[in-house]
């Protein structure tokens, strides 16, 4: 369920980029710092733009400085490791373990050694933060069951990741109705994305799929998403659209350029792709 929360790169000010890189990037040294190198692969942009929403939501304004990144030793700008900042490196270890145990319950058995891997950062962020893996344990426990019953509810089975967006948010930071229906709505956006993103591949393995369940099998994609156009792109930008309105009502302080930039452009530009056709989603380099 990664790889859909992008920002438009391409339309995005210089500055606002450098802002996305600095977080990107005080992701990755907040990773490393609690969980070793190999931890940081769960840095990803998805989990960048909720850093800069956390940070928002609770009015922390954090220090960018260019750094030396370890990596490539480069100078980059750079998030100052902060509470935030480490909060959602757990949140990036904690998504990226559930969704890697749902993908080999799916049958994705390669994926075994990441999950190995992870274990023991996984049991550190828990320790640390138990509501919000209780949360996600609870809800990721639900979506499997759904699965299992080859659910053809998609409002049901988009509940669960809306559902982790939301209340995972009220654990970290004070929130309003406007940030709950926001965070709602992002979180059953990327369930459905990631739904119709496979929806020939899981037609082909025999694996579950929501959208396949209710529209029928897909052997041929852009046949696929043209004969089911209207339907697909009511289903996507009603939620979007729920969520844009949210978005519009809440009071940003910190990062609005970068939080606006993905929203309006980035995420929309996701929907566009998708309902062409194109395979799997651009990502940006940083």
């Amino acid at each position: 369920m990664f790889g859909y929360v992008i920002p438009d790169k391409e339309n995005m000010y210089i500055k606002d980029f450098n802002v996305f890189q600095g977080y990107y990037c005080g992701l990755c040294r907040a990773l490393g710092k609690t969980g070793g190198p190999m931890t940081r692969l769960c840095t990803s942009y998805d989990v960048t733009f909720y850093s800069v929403l956390l940070h928002s939501i609770a009015g922390v304004d954090p220090k960018i400085e260019r750094k030396v990144c370890g990596l490539n030793c480069k100078k980059k700008p750079m998030v100052e490791v902060d509470d935030l900042s480490l909060k959602s490196a757990d949140v990036a270890v904690l998504l990226t373990y559930y969704n890697v145990a749902d993908d080999i319950e799916d049958g994705k058995r390669s994926r075994l050694p990441i999950k190995w891997r992870l274990n023991l950062r996984k049991k550190a962020a828990s320790k640390r933060m138990p509501e919000v893996d209780k949360l996600l344990k609870r809800e990721f426990g639900r979506l499997s069951k759904l699965e299992k019953e080859n659910s053809d509810s998609i409002d049901m089975v988009a509940d669960c990741t809306a559902v982790v967006m939301r209340d995972m948010t009220r654990l970290l930071v004070e929130t309003d109705e406007n940030i709950d229906l926001f965070t709602y709505n992002l979180g059953r956006l990327i369930y459905l994305l990631d739904a119709v993103d496979d929806v020939l591949e899981d037609s082909k393995k025999g694996r579950y799929n929501v959208i396949v369940n209710n529209f029928g099998k897909c052997e041929d994609k852009a046949e696929y998403l043209e004969k089911n156009q209207e339907e697909l792109g009511f289903l996507l930008r009603s939620t979007y659209n729920r969520m844009v309105e949210s978005y519009n009502k809440m009071d940003i302080k910190v990062g609005e350029g970068v939080l606006s930039n993905t929203i309006y452009l980035g995420l929309n530009l996701q929907i566009e792709r998708l309902l062409k056709g194109v395979e799997k989603c651009h990502t940006i380099r940083l």
